[in-house]
């Protein structure tokens, strides 16, 4: 999503030639959530919403979703899987997709049924330094994990006092804060890893977790089908994302187990699907 800046230069062109190409690392969740401002465009819809909204983009317990509410049109939360670098989501006649082509951007596109689309680029208040801005993500994430067994390791009041701090940094002490940043927030991301409110950074996890994977994806579709009871659907997908976060923080010892439960409990899903007329 990135976009290269030819130059005119034969000098300049020459050296950037020389260097090895840019590898750039896909944004982390700590880098995603928070709130986002910025105006709505809506077209092809009956009855429009805002033309500005903030959105919030939250993680608790494992399970990333946006609030659509604020955008108004009768929009709702909704749940979001992680899809190429980038977020979807689906709920009834409404899903959703969120790219992040560059920092602190949001890029959202949302699709009704009806041919109603909504379309916007929001932006998330940033302090300039990009660790720091994550640290706050990861705080963030933090703050709503109810399966931590020890006190937070972030403090949002103490952030909200440091923010100020970033902003005013420049050259020498820019720099020493952005590794201060860094360290704090590679330690409160392995912190939520460990406690299953975080995926885990092996990038072999989903290879091997293919059973739990795929248990996700259908835990997934449970909100579209309308026939299923509440009470079953809702039960199903809090036992669903407990398993998928199982699996994000599980050793290869216990691995093979809770793959074993995640394959158990995507036939319940899918059996109960069927049985209320779903296509699971």
């Amino acid at each position: 999503m990135r976009r290269a800046v030819l130059v005119g230069s034969l000098a300049v062109t020459a050296v950037a030639l020389a260097k090895p190409p840019e590898t750039h690392e896909l944004p982390k969740w700590g880098d995603w959530v928070g709130e986002y401002t910025g105006k709505l465009a809506w077209s092809s819809c009956t009855a429009e919403g805002e033309g500005s909204a903030t959105l919030a983009v939250d993680a608790s317990d494992g399970q990333v979703a946006i609030d659509l509410t604020p955008a108004g049109g009768s929009l709702e939360p909704i749940t979001l899987l992680e899809d190429n670098g980038a977020w979807i989501g689906q709920h009834g006649d409404v899903s959703v997709h969120l790219a992040h082509p560059r920092p602190d951007t949001l890029d959202l596109a949302i699709d009704l049924d009806s041919g109603c689309q909504v379309r916007s680029s929001l932006k998330r208040a940033s302090t300039g330094i990009a660790s720091c801005d994550r640290l706050a993500g990861w705080a963030r994430i933090e703050q709503r994990c109810t399966k931590l067994t020890k006190p937070p390791l972030e403090n949002q009041s103490r952030l909200a006092h440091q923010r100020a701090t970033w902003l005013a940094a420049k050259g020498d002490a820019r720099t020493k804060l952005a590794a201060q940043c860094d360290a704090r927030a590679q330690k409160v991301e392995l912190e939520l890893v460990d406690a299953g409110c975080a995926p885990n950074p092996d990038p072999t996890i989903g290879l091997r977790a293919a059973e739990c994977t795929a248990l996700r994806v259908s835990a997934s579709k449970l909100s579209r089908c309308r026939n299923l009871p509440p009470d079953v659907e809702i039960a199903l997908e809090q036992e669903a994302s407990g398993l998928v976060s199982a699996a994000q923080s599980a050793d290869s010892a216990v691995l093979h187990e809770v793959e074993t439960e995640c394959r158990a409990l995507r036939a319940r899903i899918v059996a109960a699907s069927q049985q209320s007329g779903c296509i699971p």
